[in-house]
Order: structure tokens, then C-alpha cells, then sequence
């Protein structure tokens, strides 16, 4: 007994540990009620989990096992071999949890910067020539970044970028990107208005 059980995938995700193992009994008549026990597959090879001495059947890993992959619990008994009963284990599940995808954010995602020079600009004061941008990385041990403005690789690989607006020029929009440079497909960007400062009047 039990003589059908489901079983989770030893490394499930999302279940309770308990749920990956379960307990069998057997009762012998009319002899002696030593019993021996063995995991098959239904081919008769040896099984995907495993049953110790306490008669505890534990499953396996999923693996590339498919969910509904079943085992056979064979009792045999030890006054007759001849003598065997038989249980079904389905092992079901998604098997464990999908590792975390690496993620970063930049911030500001917005900013409207001055050229340095040109029209009236000395009017505005370093703080709106420049910005500082920080990358926070997540699901990542490696905190280093690519940064690129404008697809212009940026030197440096720290999780921030002191971006200074160019000497003069005209309306403009600046992309910022970073991206992780151990999985670069994570990225994000921001973006810059760069403007010129035209005093009423002048």
C-alpha cells in the first residue's frame, strides 16, 4: 500500500518536499513477513527513483524525463520469491524552478541637458550640462556594465555614467544604453534632450 501514488520530481520548484517521496507497506500472509523491495521501469530496467530500507521511495531529479514518467515499487517476499506485489508511481511536475533572467535598469530613464557653449547657454549652470546615470542590476553576480551613447562604446564597466553634454550644437536626442556585459541581452535606456538656452530678448 498504496498500490498508485503521485509523486513531484525531487527538484520541483514550486512544491513542498514532502510531496516528492512517499512511503510503502506491504503485508505478507501465511509466511514469513520479511519483504525485499526494488524500483522498476514498466520495461522491467531499473527505475528513476530510488527505495531505501525504511521503504521511503524518493524520487528522482526531473532531468529530461518527461512528467508522467511512471516507476514500478516491487514487494517481494522473502519465503517466496515467486510471491510479488506491485505499485504505480507517476512522477509529475515541471521539474525545478527556471534560474532568474539578469536584468538591469537605468535611471533616469529622461533627462534635458544645455550644450556647454553656444546661443545663452553660459546662463545655465554645470548641473544642467551633465548627468549622472546608475545601472541597478539584478539576477546577476557580475555588476559590470556596457555603457554606449548613441552606440558609442563608453569607457569604464561600473554601474554608472557621468554623461557631459557636447561643447555646442543643435536640438538633439541622446540614447544611453547599458547592458549587462555578462548577459548582454540585458539592457535598458535613457534618454537625453540636449538644447540650447535662448534668453528672452537677446
Amino acid at each position: 500500500m498504496p498500490a498508485r501514488a503521485t509523486v513531484y520530481w525531487r527538484d520541483e520548484g514550486w512544491i513542498d518536499p514532502i510531496d516528492t517521496q512517499i512511503r510503502f507497506d506491504a503485508v505478507v500472509y501465511n509466511a514469513d513477513t520479511g519483504v525485499t523491495w526494488q524500483v522498476l521501469a514498466p520495461d522491467g530496467s531499473p527505475g528513476k527513483g530510488t527505495i531505501d530500507a525504511a521503504v521511503l521511495y524518493r524520487a528522482p531529479d526531473k532531468g529530461a524525463f518527461p512528467s508522467g514518467t511512471t516507476d514500478i515499487v516491487v514487494a517481494t517476499a522473502r519465503a517466496d520469491p515467486l510471491r510479488k506485489a506491485f505499485a504505480w508511481v507517476t512522477l509529475v511536475g515541471l521539474g525545478p524552478a527556471p534560474a532568474p533572467v539578469p536584468r538591469i535598469e537605468v535611471w533616469p530613464k529622461r533627462s534635458t541637458l544645455y550644450y556647454r557653449t553656444g546661443a545663452n547657454n553660459d546662463y545655465m549652470d554645470v548641473s544642467n550640462k551633465q548627468q549622472l546615470f546608475r545601472a541597478f542590476l539584478t539576477n546577476t553576480p557580475d555588476q559590470q556594465v556596457r555603457w554606449t551613447v548613441d552606440s558609442a562604446v563608453q569607457a569604464g564597466t561600473e554601474p554608472w555614467l557621468l554623461y557631459q553634454a557636447p561643447n555646442a550644437g543643435g536640438e538633439a536626442l541622446v540614447t544611453v544604453r547599458a547592458q549587462v556585459v555578462a548577459a548582454p541581452l540585458a539592457q535598458d535606456d535613457a534618454k537625453i534632450i540636449l538644447l540650447n538656452y535662448n534668453w528672452p530678448g537677446l
